[in-house]
């Protein structure tokens, strides 16, 4: 069987090369991060301090959270960090969404191809 044809940018979708354009642009800076963002409230564990006896004054830390080999990993990060960290999931978000959209327009290629 005969390789199929390159996908060439001249039979691509409008919206195929938008997103292979951005992809690059989004893969030329490292920061990606496959993880979840989420506030976490919890006592300190200290017997004088007023958390210990009231839930409403929880102290609120910060966590990234990710799946490896099937267990659920968290980090706590400083307040400092939560800004980077959620544009770096927001980029890896886009940069899965994007590589549908690049598979979506290689699909319809080869089903215009002939056999």
């Amino acid at each position: 069987m005969k390789n199929p044809s390159p996908l060439l940018r001249a039979t691509q979708s409008p919206e195929g090369r938008h997103a292979i354009s951005r992809l690059r642009q989004l893969l030329i800076a490292p920061e990606l991060l496959q993880a979840s963002l989420f506030q976490r409230r919890r006592p300190c564990g200290k017997s004088y301090c007023r958390c210990a006896t009231s839930k409403r004054h929880h102290h609120a830390s910060w966590y990234v959270s990710f799946s490896r080999k099937g267990r659920l990993q968290m980090k706590c990060i400083p307040q400092a960090w939560v800004e980077p960290v959620r544009q770096w999931i927001e980029r890896y978000r886009e940069t899965e969404t994007l590589l549908q959209i690049i598979s979506k327009s290689q699909w319809e290629h080869l089903k215009r191809t002939p056999r």
